[in-house]
């Protein structure tokens, strides 16, 4: 009988200590995907900073090139800049008839994408950059000249780092 109470007692700490390691591991887990889930949040975040350059030449000449006193006007003409890109019958088409997309581009993220789609000839992305040139002049309140410039200056840089493309 004692072996019996002897072996029943080990039975119940075995269960009991991989009942404990299973709690462990789950739990360890469940940490491990939340804090890759965060760590995957922010890396999601700089590859899109990265990958939509555009952005990044506002970031860089609002930065460099906006006084405090001149924020909120950089910032109306960027947002009725944003506004302007879904109306852009040019960009629209070269979205539809170049990139192969529907509609019209949403936004400066859907420039870039429209730029280093590998459909567009050198024509087509020329024709892109002189739209946002075009699109920088009419937005409102307006951009200051240098502004404008640089903008259209660093976007060109970028598109013009991209390399030809299959059709270039």
């Amino acid at each position: 009988m004692k072996i019996n109470s002897l072996n029943i007692n080990i039975s119940k700490k075995i269960t009991s200590v991989t009942l404990f390691a299973i709690m462990a591991f789950t739990l360890a887990g469940f940490i491990e995907m939340t804090l890759l889930s965060e760590s995957s949040a922010v890396a999601q975040e700089r590859e899109r900073e990265r990958s939509d350059p555009i952005t990044g030449c506002f970031k860089e000449v609002g930065e460099t090139q906006v006084a405090p006193n001149g924020i909120q006007n950089w910032t109306d003409s960027i947002q009725n800049f944003d506004s302007l890109i879904p109306t852009d019958d040019t960009l629209t088409l070269i979205n539809n008839n170049v990139v192969g997309d529907s509609g019209p581009v949403a936004d400066m993220t859907g420039i870039w994408y429209v730029l280093i789609n590998g459909n567009n000839t050198a024509h087509d992305r020329q024709m892109v950059l002189n739209e946002v040139d075009s699109l920088l002049a009419s937005s409102k309140p307006g951009f200051t000249q240098m502004q404008q410039d640089s903008l259209s200056k660093c976007i060109a840089t970028e598109t013009n780092s991209l390399g030809p493309t299959p059709n270039y």
